[in-house]
């Protein structure tokens, strides 16, 4: 059994903010993050623009790419399908985590779609079940340039929630409870994230148990 076993939480801008952070659009200003500038905009219904949710940074050095191909800060879609192993009221084991040690990342619902739905699962429609959302894991590096797994810690997003990893931070590949599209916002040198400094990868030794097992809450 690994030593590390966690229950996600849901996400709060307080329990983010090592790691990254947090947005969501509010009715309530005063839910907002702490110190975020809103405007006020003028509309019939109550409008308002929260600037600057989180800031879009890279650090890349010269060296870290050939001098014909710069780094490219862009917005990307990422359509993806539930993960398997993902399910509300079940443990999710965590088996790898990346960093982009240059850049920071967000990842942005754009919202759920049955577009494609059928022939990606076999079945018919979104599940009622499956209310959206993403599984979001934070790790701070560690003093072997590994993740530290005692700063690791797991939250539950939804749908209208976004997050921001900060740049070297260690985290799971996007975890979505349901079939979804999603903005990511990052900076990279390469589009296959065949550089280390853009994508680094880690695993488990083979055969070994993984890095930690997150209770997943269940559906009221």
């Amino acid at each position: 059994m690994p030593s590390i076993q966690l229950v996600a939480q849901p996400i709060t801008h307080e329990a983010w903010a090592p790691y990254g952070h947090f947005f969501e659009g509010t009715d309530s200003p005063d839910k907002a993050a702490p110190g975020l500038f809103i405007k006020q905009i003028p509309h019939e219904l109550p409008s308002h623009k929260f600037n600057r949710v989180a800031p879009i940074t890279s650090t890349y050095n010269a060296s870290d790419y050939p001098k014909d191909t710069p780094p490219t800060t862009a917005l990307n879609v990422i359509r993806v399908g539930p993960n398997p192993l993902a399910k509300y009221g079940a443990e999710f084991p965590v088996n790898m985590f990346e960093r982009h040690a240059a850049t920071t990342q967000a990842f942005i619902p754009m919202g759920r779609t049955t577009a494609g739905h059928d022939s990606f699962t076999g079945t018919k429609g979104i599940q009622d079940s499956t209310p959206g959302g993403m599984l979001v894991l934070g790790c701070l590096n560690g003093p072997d340039d590994k993740p530290d797994l005692s700063t690791l810690k797991a939250f539950v997003t939804t749908p209208a929630q976004g997050v921001s990893y900060n740049a070297g931070i260690w985290h799971h590949s996007i975890v979505s409870f349901s079939y979804a599209d999603f903005v990511s916002v990052d900076t990279q040198v390469t589009q296959d994230s065949s550089l280390k400094v853009d994508c680094e990868i880690v695993r488990p030794a083979e055969g070994a148990e993984p890095f930690a097992v997150v209770q997943l809450p269940s559906i009221a």
